[in-house]
């Protein structure tokens, strides 16, 4: 019985006869000389060819295919940014889009708004950074994370100089505390300098719960010296890029708990989403 092999091959040469023609474009080294080795035509479905030629355009074709290939996995690491480098402890945050942000009160229907809005102005290349503060659980990081999903734009794979944006979303005390971690942890890759360089890079930023690095929000301590640190690293980075913040604390808690220029530098061309009257959706009725 014969094999499939067998079979394909028969029918192949079938359909394929030689011709009298020879192809002379084909070459092999004899010393220090290129010596012509002519390649007999073929006649494939009353085509007459090269099978050498043919050969070699197909191995060009799948070495192109790949190179585009392997071109736009570079290119489509910005895109992955979002998933695969963002900093935050809290997973479900990664699910939350405007679609499942869920109104019931007015403030939230508008301010749901006011955020799309914001993005649809981003998306056309304004540069200004949004804040977002009110009491906790009201929304602001599922908003926040919204926004980045929007911006979150892939590369086209037709234009080789597209190289979409890039989105992280950062909690700023899981920061620190992975950073903190790398200084006796040494294989850590959060160090300082790859924290940093992520979020000063990076188009599209969140910086989440400002200020919940010190513990409750009616605490008095001022952020550590550490923390000030790191943020006037991110705000000198990103001084032409959008960076959004979350954060529960008041004006004047800010500026108690962050040094003025720091609170004016993250304030700075800054458009406000502002919760008074939303309260936290998470607050359930414990039966004790």
């Amino acid at each position: 019985m014969q094999s499939i092999k067998s079979v394909a091959a028969e029918s192949l040469n079938a359909r394929m006869t030689f011709h009298s023609e020879y192809c002379n474009k084909h070459t092999f080294t004899r010393g220090k000389e290129d010596v012509i080795k002519p390649v007999r035509m073929m006649i494939l479905n009353d085509k007459i060819i090269c099978p050498r030629c043919e050969l070699e355009a197909d191995e060009k074709k799948i070495q192109k295919d790949l190179e585009r290939q392997i071109e736009f996995s570079q290119r489509t690491k910005n895109f992955n940014m979002l998933e695969k480098r963002s900093i935050f402890r809290d997973r479900t945050i990664a699910k939350a889009t405007f679609d499942n942000y869920k109104v019931t009160e007015p403030e939230e229907t508008a301010n749901k708004r006011l955020m799309m809005e914001l993005v649809g102005h981003l998306k056309q290349g304004k540069v200004f950074n949004i804040f977002l503060q009110g009491h906790p659980g009201v929304g602001k990081s599922h908003l926040a994370y919204a926004a980045l999903k929007a911006l979150n734009v892939p590369p086209d794979p037709d234009n080789p100089e597209d190289m979409g944006k890039s989105c992280l979303f950062i909690n700023l005390a899981d920061a620190a505390f992975a950073i903190q971690d790398s200084f006796n942890n040494k294989e850590s890759k959060f160090t300082q300098g790859y924290v940093t360089g992520l979020i000063g890079n990076v188009d599209y930023l969140v910086i989440d719960d400002v200020g919940a690095e010190t513990g409750s929000e009616h605490s008095k301590s001022e952020a550590t010296n550490f923390i000030h640190k790191l943020l006037y690293s991110v705000t000198s980075a990103r001084q032409d890029k959008t960076t959004i913040y979350t954060s529960n604390l008041t004006g004047d808690k800010l500026k108690q708990m962050y040094d003025t220029k720091l609170v004016s530098r993250m304030t700075k061309k800054s458009k406000y989403i502002l919760f008074k009257n939303t309260f936290d959706k998470r607050d359930e009725e414990l039966p004790f």
